[in-house]
């Protein structure tokens, strides 16, 4: 990881080359933190978000059943369809893009994902810690889909959100956007103990940074306000993460 300069303090980057990587005849998986057989101690979470891994994996193929607990887990389609199948409930639910899915796994679930057999799926899984520990599982999905410049929130447990068409997290200090950016457009961050962006597509100029953000890049800022992204000439789809608190805090 970068990282942060005398210039920005504030920012340090997570360049889309040096993240962990994990690439097995039917998956390619890139880790934004430690994962599995990938550790670093200094690069284990940002604020309350423990997880950011892009996958692609191939047609049919995927994860087969695994247990999960005391975690909250947002997954974003790119490209592909998703199969989601719950062990307990028998719930099989496909998502694709423009639909975002969460999975509180509370005190314990069991699922599985796979690319459908007809074609392959990239997706962004993330994953945050609760407030606090146990409860029933609970899942759900929602269509999201984002007109150009206007940032959609996918999932939240802040309270101003309680009244907005949003996935509820149990978190109540996180929540989870995304903006799609035509060329030169612009999108406001927001202001945060920790935000996470990530360039899913295209590229943005960090504002007041200097910096540009390409495909798979991300930015964690700390302490800090009023920023802003502007879309290269593909334009931009970036998942952003607004924090109120920390692991540890």
């Amino acid at each position: 990881m970068n990282p942060s300069t005398d210039r920005d303090p504030h920012v340090t980057l997570h360049r889309a080359g040096e993240r962990f990587r994990t690439a097995t005849g039917w998956l390619d998986s890139r880790h934004s933190f430690s994962a599995g057989a990938h550790y670093d101690p200094a690069n284990t979470h940002f604020g309350l978000l423990l997880l950011h891994n892009e996958d692609r994996v191939t047609p049919g193929r995927g994860y087969d059943e695994h247990p999960h607990r005391d975690t909250e887990i947002v997954t974003w389609v790119l490209e592909g369809e998703l199969e989601h199948r719950d062990t307990g409930s028998g719930r099989v639910q496909r998502v694709a893009p423009g639909a975002v899915q969460r999975l509180g796994a509370g005190s314990g679930v069991r699922h599985s994902e796979h690319a459908t057999p007809e074609r392959g799926v990239r997706f962004v899984q993330m994953w945050v810690v609760p407030d606090a520990p146990g409860g029933d599982p609970e899942y759900a999905l929602r269509e999201a889909t984002p007109e150009p410049g206007e940032p959609v929130v996918l999932a939240s447990g802040l309270a101003r959100h309680r009244d907005v068409t949003v996935l509820p997290l149990r978190q109540r200090q996180a929540a989870l956007s995304v903006v799609r950016l035509r060329p030169g457009g612009v999108s406001d961050l927001p202001t945060a103990p920790f935000v996470h962006a990530f360039v899913a597509r295209g590229a943005a100029d960090l504002e007041a940074s200097g910096v540009v953000l390409d495909t798979g890049d991300a930015a964690r800022i700390v302490d800090d306000g009023g920023r802003r992204l502007t879309a290269g000439a593909a334009g931009a789809e970036i998942l952003v993460w607004e924090m109120h608190g920390a692991l540890g805090y």
